[in-house]
């Protein structure tokens, strides 16, 4: 008996020394990773209490659309059956199906592809399964979005090649047919770097972020760049809000109203035209009128029309401080003419 437990125990301390000599390094690696990534995200937190309005950069190949628009869509399909690389997506709903084909014919041409998708989008719960499901069957590399690292993965963002796709949307037919939302194409080789790193770390599910100037992500730096944004308003302020849930921001604008009497108007979609919150900022001489005839899904800010935020963010606790949202802030001249056409036909 005591000799088959000498044997047992030679056993197990031969199994570890080899264990241990075929994965040190790969968990040597993990570790030293794990403190790298670390360090990046206190790094990039410091970076961020110096953020200044007044050192974005100037975005190079920046262009604005918008939808309703079938051409648009055409646009994106012929952008993947052209691609020459690779294709990232990283979106909170994906059912379109014009480009799903798109993409399962690019992965037959053995462009790399790779998917972000949230699992459980609020109140439609199973409606990227499909998607999912016929992506895998396609050896298209797809996940899901991490829970632990945000609550949902609300962004929207293409990377096809050099060119980023990002802004308001959602890849479901509905956007190009029925709603108001706007498209931002980049064509800048620092900004795609750093969506590259953030779509790398999502996709991987690591805990990071990327400190930019020109970029905002929730849940990470987004509620100080916007406040910072708001506090360097001096005359008047354009907003594209699906809703206005966030009371501390509701209360920013309030103040930023009754102390410097700025200009605020407001888009908002019709559904929360008549709730409380909205009439209250509408008795503070804050303009608010609503979208009659599309879906109003764009989210946008433009400050004294010289700075513009483009993103995915709503309005609220969740989008600003819990759940993955990517945006853009540029001073673009071409983008701003583009956007106050839009916004003043609008808001008329």
């Amino acid at each position: 008996m005591k000799k088959e437990k000498i044997i047992s125990s030679i056993i197990i301390i031969i199994f570890f020394i080899i264990f241990s000599v075929f994965n040190f390094w790969e968990y040597y690696d993990f570790h030293k990773q794990k403190i790298e990534n670390t360090k990046n995200y206190e790094n990039n937190k410091n970076i961020l209490k110096n953020f200044d309005i007044k050192n974005i950069k100037e975005i190079k190949n920046i262009s604005l659309r918008h939808t309703p628009n079938k051409d648009l869509l055409d646009e994106i399909v012929k952008k993947i059956e052209n691609s020459k690389e690779k294709i990232y997506i990283e979106v909170y709903m994906f059912t379109e199906n014009r480009i799903k084909t798109a993409l399962i014919k690019a992965k037959k041409r053995w462009i790399d592809v790779k998917v972000i998708l949230e699992k459980d989008p609020y109140m439609a719960y199973s409606i990227n399964d499909k998607t999912y499901n016929e992506l895998k069957k396609n050896t298209i590399e797809v996940v899901w979005s991490n829970t632990k690292n945000y609550s949902l993965n609300h962004s929207k963002m293409i990377i096809i090649d050099d060119e980023i796709i990002l802004s308001t949307w959602n890849l479901t037919y509905s956007t190009f047919t029925q709603n108001r939302d706007f498209f931002v194409f980049i064509k800048d080789k620092k900004i795609l770097l750093d969506f590259l790193k953030i779509f790398d770390y999502d996709f991987n599910w690591i805990k990071n972020y990327v400190e930019n100037e020109n970029i905002v992500i929730s849940p990470n730096n987004s509620r100080i760049k916007i406040e910072k944004l708001f506090e360097n308003a001096k005359n008047e302020i354009k907003i594209y809000m699906q809703y206005l849930n966030d009371e501390e921001m509701n209360q920013k604008l309030l103040k930023l109203k009754e102390k410097d009497n700025l200009k605020i108007q407001i888009i908002i979609d019709e559904t929360a035209i008549n709730n409380e919150t909205t009439k209250n900022l509408q008795n503070k001489w804050i303009e608010i009128k609503k979208l009659p005839k599309y879906k109003m899904h764009s989210k946008a800010i433009l400050i004294d029309n010289e700075t513009i935020f483009i993103w995915s963010v709503n309005f609220s606790n969740y989008s600003l401080d819990k759940n993955r949202e990517l945006w853009i802030l540029t001073n673009d001249k071409q983008i701003i003419i583009d956007f106050l056409d839009r916004f003043k036909t609008d808001f008329k």
